[in-house]
């Protein structure tokens, strides 16, 4: 079901932030926003009524398009870790689009430290993940 986006960001809120929100048009407006792609945008209506079917299209659009944003988007709201092969299929996703940031940050969701370092400083150099001090 296709659903008509709020054309105003009052509109947006109200519909998000309703109680209860309006499940149909929910739902229909994140079909109609992941069908064109449009995952961050269909991530903000997924959150309020999670759906597995989509939330399963996500994973996958994430490792097909090499997005850590979006996987780790879907391992929020769904509640469970993404699978470490996963994360390794994102990284090679990322790397064929030369988005180096995304195939480096992969490479460590999945736990392989000491490649994503290596991969990191041979095409981003000047990249310098997120350390916790005294770490």
């Amino acid at each position: 079901m296709s659903a008509r986006e709020p054309a105003h960001p009052i509109e947006k809120r109200d519909l998000l932030h309703a109680d209860p929100p309006g499940r149909a048009r929910v739902v229909g407006i994140s079909e109609k926003l992941a069908a064109e792609g449009r995952w961050p945008e269909a991530i903000d209506y997924i959150e309020v009524i999670p759906d597995e079917k989509l939330l399963a299209q996500a994973a996958a659009e994430a490792v097909n398009r090499g997005s850590v944003w979006l996987l780790q988007q879907v391992e929020r709201i769904s509640g469970k870790k993404a699978d470490p092969a996963q994360w390794v299929k994102l990284s090679d996703s990322a790397a064929q689009g030369e988005r180096w940031r995304d195939a480096v940050r992969g490479l460590a969701m999945s736990g392989q430290a000491a490649e994503a370092e290596a991969l990191r400083l041979a095409k981003c150099p000047e990249f310098d993940p997120f350390k916790p001090l005294g770490k």
